[in-house]
């Protein structure tokens, strides 16, 4: 009996421990964000994102509907766009809003012994390595992740919309206050 007495508060610390690991200092978190080279990241980030939205399947279909001697003039407009949209972007300032949502985040997530693990991980060779793929890796698989989550968001929608339109329109128009929208029920 004085076993599970002991075994309550015992185990009862021990899921909290958590709660009570040692927050981040702002220096260890610091030390972080350049060693897994966050800037870098980003700006790399910026760099492909035009091209990984022009292989969005959403704007494949869209050029691919249009007539051939429109799609170069549409491709160049969208690119135009693009830049200007991250040249807007990429500001010191807004670096500065990504750092700091960054650390925040970290300091949320992460206890000091596990920043204090990354900055050790991300120092090493190995680390760096990981770091240096990093955005080759996220190029070969974002684009396939969004062309399958497309693909099967397209398939639910076509099953599935039918269904919601109808049961919206349940929930809209029936009742003793159907909404403005509904058409009037005739008066027999």
């Amino acid at each position: 009996m004085k076993l599970k007495t002991l075994l309550l508060p015992f185990t009862a610390l021990v899921l909290c421990a958590n709660a009570f690991a040692a927050t981040p200092s702002d220096a260890s978190l610091e030390r972080l964000y350049q060693v897994q080279k966050a800037d870098l990241i980003f700006d790399q980030v910026f760099q492909d994102s035009e091209k990984m939205v022009m292989s969005f399947p959403q704007v494949k279909e869209m050029l691919a509907n249009a007539p051939e001697s429109k799609q170069r003039q549409l491709k160049a407009v969208m690119s135009k766009y693009l830049r200007q949209m991250y040249a807007e972007i990429r500001t010191p300032a807004v670096y500065a809003e990504l750092r700091q949502i960054t650390l925040n985040g970290m300091k949320t997530v992460y206890t000091q012994k596990e920043v204090d693990a990354m900055i050790d991980f991300y120092s090493s060779p190995e680390g760096q390595s990981i770091l240096n793929k990093t955005s080759r890796y996220m190029e070969a698989s974002v684009v396939p992740v969004m062309a399958l989550i497309h693909k099967r968001t397209e398939r639910f929608s076509q099953k599935n919309l039918p269904k919601l339109e109808k049961d919206f329109y349940q929930i809209m128009c029936s009742g003793k206050n159907p909404a403005p929208a509904c058409p009037k029920a005739s008066n027999k």
